[in-house]
């Protein structure tokens, strides 16, 4: 073989090895003269607005004191909501369908059958404040602080929406 031959099949390989390494870059780059990085696709959830369950915890600020309250409920827009609501050894469970309510000075060991057309009211009327906050300003995830109409400092979180929640939490007995 002369000397020009073996130039010949130097630079044939050269460009070979050069065109590879360019298909190579351009392949694994994302196609090249667009975008480099897919935009990811947004995961679905499930909102506040469109829940039939949901969970939550609630520290509300007053006069300095702060109180835990632990907030459960299903068919949540509906007429037969129940809810039930555990803070500081209390609970209250309220059921809208039968109209009913149950109080229990014990962490929900035992039950006392209440009076709802009181305590709806009171009880009913601060899931709603909560649940309203959430389905107008939380983002769908973290926390989410507001004053509500007491002017008390609230603070929600551990916010699940549409969870499975055991029928043992709505049973008072």
């Amino acid at each position: 073989m002369n000397k020009k031959t073996i130039y010949i099949i130097v630079a044939v390989l050269v460009i070979i090895i050069v065109v590879g390494v360019a298909a190579y870059a351009l392949l694994y780059s994302g196609g090249g003269g667009g975008q480099s990085t897919p935009t990811p696709t947004p995961i679905a959830t499930v909102s506040v607005a469109n829940a039939t369950t949901l969970t939550f915890s609630a520290n509300v600020t007053s006069q300095g004191s702060t109180i835990e309250y632990k907030w459960s409920g299903k068919n949540i827009h509906s007429s037969n909501i129940t809810i039930r609501v555990d803070f500081a050894g209390y609970s209250y469970l309220l059921d809208a369908s039968k109209e009913k309510s149950w109080s229990s000075t014990n962490n929900g060991t035992t039950w006392t059958a209440g009076n709802f057309t009181k305590d709806w009211p009171v009880w009913g009327a601060i899931w709603q404040e909560d649940v309203d906050a959430l389905v107008g300003h939380w983002s769908g995830s973290g926390d989410y602080s507001f004053t509500d109409a007491q002017h008390e400092a609230v603070t929600l979180f551990n916010i699940v929406v549409n969870p499975t929640i055991p029928a043992s939490t709505f049973a008072t007995s």
